[in-house]
């Protein structure tokens, strides 16, 4: 068997990866762009990180693919979700501390007023903007994965009640109020109640621009969204319009539908927004945590042991 790795390991890491693919008799290959992957894909069974669609299409033995996203959207295409031979597992959880970390900077940089103070130190003015204190408010969570639950571990010190929907999930996790299914009635619920709302799920059909127009009309007028997990979640134009009529408080992006964020889209120019550029994720930790786990799920793999996180390739997550 031979195991495809396309990733930018360290030469330390590498050679670790390669050394448990040997110890159990298989080939380890090392690519390091996508024309070398795919002329050495021919009898790949294993993809690790990168797999482009034409590495795939020259994998005709490929059976597992582990990739460095937890979001699936952008890498699950059409011939891809047909192969059903093939399975995808991703690093779901992997970056959800950092991920909730973000959604929380952002959200107390709108409701601090941090924003604002940091563009008149640029004007050297002793000012600033909102004031908002969290304190004993409610935090909506769309989504109880682990971005969305470390999003709720932190509002535990701010006494907040937490209210949560989820497709899945039927227990709530520690710190959740209130937890029911995703249904349209429900997230309207939710919408309406709610002084902050954090986006935690994946955009997949189903949840592509889920918050629209209709959605954005729902919440208070004092109240923020905050989206660190995929674009496309939020129809863009219906915020910018929501913003600039003072239909909600604020709104933080790490995530937009196009990235990076053409120079015409109207966001830049909303009102009471922070845009970052896809960072939620990262750390300092993040390239250990890739290659730690990547080493453990290759063990479990050429052990016959069942590997972790596999993504049902149809529903997107």
């Amino acid at each position: 068997m031979q195991i495809l790795i396309q990733y930018p390991f360290t030469e330390e890491q590498t050679a670790h990866l390669s050394q448990i693919a040997r110890d159990h008799g298989h080939e380890p290959l090392v690519a390091a762009d996508e024309a070398e992957a795919v002329s050495l894909a021919g009898e790949a069974e294993v993809i690790m990180g990168h797999f482009q669609p034409a590495v795939c299409a020259a994998a005709p033995n490929l059976r597992w693919i582990q990739s460095f996203s937890t979001g699936m959207d952008k890498f699950l295409f059409p011939d891809l979700v047909a192969r059903d031979e093939v399975a995808i597992s991703n690093v779901a959880g992997l970056y959800a501390p950092q991920g909730g970390e973000h959604a929380w900077a952002l959200l107390l940089a709108l409701t601090r007023g941090i924003d604002a103070a940091i563009r008149s130190n640029a004007e050297r003015k002793w000012s600033g903007g909102a004031t908002v204190e969290l304190t004993g408010l409610t935090l909506g969570v769309i989504g109880m994965g682990g971005f969305g639950i470390e999003m709720v571990k932190r509002a535990a010190g701010y006494d907040m009640q937490v209210i949560a929907v989820d497709p899945v999930r039927r227990d709530p996790p520690p710190g959740v109020d209130e937890l029911k299914d995703n249904s349209r009635e429900n997230i309207h619920d939710l919408l309406q109640r709610a002084d902050v709302v954090m986006m935690a799920c994946p955009r997949t059909e189903e949840t592509y621009h889920m918050i629209g127009a209709a959605e954005l009309a729902l919440m208070k007028e004092s109240a923020y969204l905050v989206n660190v997990t995929r674009g496309g979640i939020i129809d863009e134009d219906a915020l910018c319009q929501a913003l600039a009529d003072g239909q909600i408080a604020g709104a933080g992006l790490d995530v937009t539908e196009v990235e990076p964020l053409p120079a015409e889209s109207p966001l830049w120019d909303a009102p009471n927004i922070i845009l970052t550029p896809h960072r939620a994720g990262a750390s300092q930790h993040r390239p250990r945590k890739v290659y730690e786990f990547f080493a453990a799920q290759l063990e479990r793999y050429v052990k016959g042991e069942q590997v972790l996180n596999i993504v049902d390739k149809r529903k997107g997550y």
